[in-house]
């Protein structure tokens, strides 16, 4: 599986998909502020895209919970890392409370966008590039 393969930009346009739906489905839940929408829809198409890029080249197989879980898994990995980061920077007290509750949120609320996008790109790569 190399990265100049069709199929991976298809995955990664799906991840960038879930990123958004994501994103959206979070300001649903908790009602949509136009600054942390900004915020979100940088950040989660952004640690969707890096997941993926390593969901990639993990999953060999054409198991579909295989890429599901992984891409759950990396994201959320990401995700974690990427607050990390951006709370010292932007000076917020680092709460082990508040940090814990937003890596848990955050790997609850992708659970459907990625059952969706993961379904969907092995639809189209069986539909389209299995018979190459």
């Amino acid at each position: 599986m190399k990265l100049t393969d069709k199929r991976f930009w298809i995955f990664e346009v799906m991840m960038l998909l879930c990123g958004v739906a994501t994103a959206c489905v979070e300001a649903l839940n908790y009602g949509i502020s136009p600054f942390y929408l900004i915020g979100h829809l940088v950040a989660f198409p952004l640690c969707f895209c890096i997941s993926g890029i390593a969901v990639w080249k993990i999953a060999k197989g054409n198991g579909v919970w295989q890429l599901i879980g992984y891409s759950l898994l990396f994201s959320t990995i990401a995700y974690s890392l990427f607050n990390i980061i951006l709370y010292p920077i932007y000076g917020v007290p680092f709460d082990a409370a508040i940090y814990l509750s937003s890596v848990c949120f955050y790997a609850l609320f992708p659970t459907f966008p990625v059952i969706f996008c993961c379904y969907a790109y092995k639809v189209i790569v069986n539909r389209y590039f299995l018979n190459e």
